[in-house]
């Protein structure tokens, strides 16, 4: 059987010199360059978007089939941050020591270059129809967009299984099979600005500072405690944190309004609903008659588990063992992703299988490419028995 470690590695290259900053550049661009990949490869595909500035692409044989394995990967990036602290420029996709560095190496550019040569292999096997591919916009703007998975879910995307093919998990230990829930809730406090050097502002006879409403707020919220544990997800608990803030509209202006987002991670066992009750009763028990305040669910994602018994579990916990001579154990991630949706749908999923990696989310982030020839056989191989790469 060929070998396609040096295509994969060049077609990721390409991905990742492909800028797709979710919010900057959009997504039509890289999915021109899987659409020429897919043709080169002789892999039937279509382009579908319900926004066309931010298109998804599917490969394979039957968008609505349930008798297939899906890989999944999302087509945007988060932004590069400071380009000083990397060490190449993060669009260059440079090879170095067998580290392929840019943003996108294995979140998730790694998964769609991956999945593209393993529908290669069973195509090469004659076994096309036991696999496809969609790769998906707008992932990174919190994991619930309507442009990409959820659109082609409510379009008819059907499959057995899954595989979310983010890239990372470097030895095969343990096999993520879920994740823990995200609610992300914009708290406004709304107070009544007044000057702040005025003397009816120094008496309290006027005025009511929202950032002081903030504050107060936080400090209920610091103590901020869910019990329980879940034995797929040691060592985590539920938590909340305030990520960012905003208020103020002058130097010397009482501030009539200030706002923060919390994101509240929470596992499987407890429910979104109940904690954004909670917060809102919080918010109404701090208000009085100068301040108030609104609350915004900006995203908010159950927490899940595949079956632990299910198909693809049982198939990768042995082909991990095979491959890579391990017992892995099952986990949850800690941060959400799409896998939810397709969870939810009745489609048993887990996440992993893009390249080996290090670095999501910062500077230097890269991919492993001596991993690269294991992973084609393992992801084809989900799907059907195809013979190991020589």
């Amino acid at each position: 059987m060929k070998t396609y470690h040096n295509d994969v590695v060049a077609f990721l290259q390409k991905l990742i010199q492909t800028p797709s900053v979710n919010g900057k550049n959009g997504e039509a661009a890289v999915v021109e360059v899987i659409r020429a990949e897919a043709s080169k490869l002789g892999l039937p595909h279509r382009v579908i978007a319900k926004d066309n500035n931010r298109p998804n692409i599917f490969v394979g044989e039957d968008f609505k089939g349930t008798n297939e394995v899906l890989r999944g990967a999302h087509l945007d990036t988060v932004p590069v941050g400071e380009t000083s602290a990397w060490t190449h420029p993060p669009f260059s996709g440079i090879l170095e020591n067998e580290r392929l560095y840019g943003r996108g190496a294995i979140d998730c550019k790694g998964g769609i270059a991956m999945s593209l040569y393993a529908l290669k292999l069973l195509k090469d096997a004659g076994k096309l129809h036991t696999a496809k591919f969609v790769g998906v916009a707008d992932e990174e703007s919190g994991a619930d967009s309507t442009l990409g998975l959820r659109y082609l879910l409510d379009e008819g995307l059907n499959a057995r299984t899954a595989v979310y093919t983010y890239g990372g998990n470097a030895d095969g230990s343990h096999l993520t099979i879920g994740h823990r829930g995200l609610v992300r809730l914009w708290v406004t406090c709304h107070g009544e600005s007044i000057h702040s050097g005025s003397k009816e502002w120094q008496d309290k006879k006027r005025g009511s500072n929202a950032i002081d409403g903030l504050i107060d707020l936080l400090s209920e919220l610091r103590e901020f405690a869910l019990p329980g544990e879940n034995k797929y997800f040691p060592g985590y608990r539920s938590v909340l944190t305030p990520t960012l803030i905003e208020g103020g509209a002058g130097e010397s202006i009482v501030p009539d309004r200030a706002k923060v987002l919390l994101d509240i991670r929470l596992l499987p066992e407890h429910r979104n609903a109940e904690v954004i009750s909670e917060t809102t009763e919080l918010t109404k028990r701090l208000s009085d008659g100068r301040r108030t305040f609104t609350i915004e669910v900006k995203n908010n994602l159950p927490g899940v588990l595949t079956d632990p018994n299910s198909d693809i579990v049982k198939r990768a916990l042995k082909l991990n063992k095979e491959l890579f001579g391990v017992d892995s154990s099952l986990k949850g991630s800690g941060p959400a992703n799409e896998s939810y949706m397709l969870i939810s749908r009745g489609i048993p999923t887990i996440t992993g299988y893009g390249p080996f990696g290090a670095n999501f989310h910062s500077a230097n982030e890269y991919a492993l490419t001596d991993s690269i020839n294991t992973l084609l056989t393992l992801l084809s191989r989900l799907a059907g028995e195809v013979v190991d790469l020589d």
